[in-house]
C-alpha cells in the first residue's frame, strides 16, 4: 500500500508568510485532511494575489485555513464608474 505524503505544518507556515497566531493556525491545520493540506498550499500565490489585486490584507494563516480561502473564487474587477452626465460638457 502506498503511503500518501502529507505535508507538515512548517510547510504550510514557511509558504504563508504572514507569521501571526501560530498555535491556532496549528490547531486548524491538524484538523484537515492530507488532500486539504496539499490545495490549502497550492492555493496561498492565487489567494496572495487577489488579496493584492483587491488592495486587502491577508487573513492571518488560522483564519485562511478555518475559512478555507483557498476554495474561494476570485471576485470580478470593480465596473469602470459611471460618467456623470455634467462631465460630458
Amino acid at each position: 500500500m502506498k503511503k500518501s505524503l502529507t505535508p507538515d505544518f512548517q510547510v504550510f507556515w514557511d509558504a504563508y508568510g504572514l507569521k501571526r497566531e501560530r498555535i491556532g493556525a496549528e490547531h486548524v491545520w491538524n484538523r484537515l485532511s492530507a488532500a486539504d493540506k496539499r490545495a490549502a498550499i497550492r492555493g496561498i500565490e492565487p489567494y496572495r494575489k487577489e488579496c493584492h489585486r483587491r488592495g486587502i490584507s491577508m487573513k492571518y494563516a488560522q483564519g485562511y485555513l478555518s475559512h478555507r480561502r483557498w476554495e474561494d473564487e476570485p471576485e470580478p474587477p470593480a465596473p469602470p464608474p459611471a460618467l456623470d452626465r455634467m462631465e460630458i460638457w
